[in-house]
């Protein structure tokens, strides 16, 4: 008989918990089932109440304070969720393999941040740890499709600018934008609540300082870029909240050492399964996006008279690409496990 696994989820009532567990769902019940007997959502605080679908059962949450390991191989901490040591701690002595996406883990620096599509080889390596961190940030569905351009064409300076929906601020992110617009249609004043502005009908910079001045979420996304493909980079990034609530756009320019052949760029990028490079004027747009694993691709183009530069846009669903990274990843070990 073929071994199950059981695999917790943390912040399992978050958007990126939701859709972690709709993934590992799909995944283990699709054409290639991965072997789960249990799943078990975690909270981070025991005030959360309530409970989420699984197969058609109904997981109750579970305090993350009250966790018991003894009989869970997976803890996975979802893209963008807050780092939990002590958890993850008493996850790995109790032998619990931890793939971590939470915010910030992949650019810590304690370990090379794993993709199954990107650098396979290094999970021995993160194995002898039972620890992986994996990239969570928007541009982590970006380094697979970066890495290939950077090998063929070198890569000297990156422009990049996220166009992140409200999902990526939390349920809260949501529920506003759906009740700004709501009070802004029938002429109501509109209050900000807990963000710096309104977020209906409106974009708004990342403009919250953290440590030496800079933007938590820009540096996140450039540290994760800088560890995978070279300190030696000159990348510069810039997230805008837009008043959409799930997909995010990219628009992404490069300055290359070769000279970049624009007739080739379709075929080279569709080499990745992930990648969809629309046609001619095609454009894609974030409604092919949401709940996507594709990345989309368009408006492929040079803008200089030197063939050293590739700017292309992009449209993708970040939390959906998480997902699909960690169940991959736990995919991969499970086979491991079984040799």
């Amino acid at each position: 008989m073929n071994r199950t696994y059981n695999i917790a989820i943390y912040a399992a009532d978050t958007l990126a918990g939701e859709t972690l567990v709709r993934q590992l769902e799909e995944q283990l019940f699709g054409g290639n089932p991965l072997p789960v007997m249990g799943l078990y959502p975690l909270t981070e605080s025991s005030q959360v109440q309530g409970s989420v679908e699984f197969h058609g059962e109904t997981l109750e949450f579970v305090a993350a304070d009250e966790a018991d390991f003894s009989a869970t191989d997976f803890l996975v901490m979802p893209a963008g969720c807050d780092r939990n040591v002590e958890l993850m701690t008493r996850a790995v002595e109790s032998g619990c393999v931890i793939i971590d996406a939470s915010r910030g883990a992949a650019s810590q620096g304690y370990t090379v941040p794993v993709m199954v599509d990107l650098n396979a080889h290094f999970i021995e390596e993160a194995m002898d740890n039972r620890y992986f961190a994996v990239p969570g940030s928007a541009v982590a569905c970006l380094l697979p499709l970066l890495q290939k351009l950077h090998q063929r064409f070198t890569i000297r300076r990156m422009n990049l600018v996220v166009m992140r929906p409200v999902a990526s601020l939390g349920n809260k992110g949501v529920d506003a934008l759906r009740q700004q617009t709501i009070e802004l249609l029938n002429g109501k004043p509109v209050e900000c609540g807990d963000f710096s502005a309104r977020l209906a009908y409106n974009l708004i910079p990342e403009v919250d300082a953290g440590e030496g001045g800079k933007i938590a979420n820009e540096a996140d996304m450039r540290s994760e870029l800088l560890m995978i493909l070279g300190e030696e980079l000159d990348i510069r990034v810039t997230c805008i909240t837009t008043p959409v609530f799930f997909g995010d756009s990219y628009i992404i320019d490069l300055d290359t050492v070769q000279p970049v052949d624009i007739p080739e760029i379709p075929s080279l990028l569709s080499e990745l399964p992930e990648v969809s490079v629309a046609d001619g004027s095609d454009m894609p747009t974030l409604e092919d996006a949401a709940g996507s694993d594709q990345l989309h691709i368009g408006k492929i183009r040079q803008q200089s008279d030197y063939a050293t530069d590739l700017s292309f846009w992009m449209v993708a669903d970040s939390f959906k690409r998480s997902a699909v990274h960690a169940v991959e990843l736990i995919g991969l070990l499970i086979k491991d496990f079984a040799k």
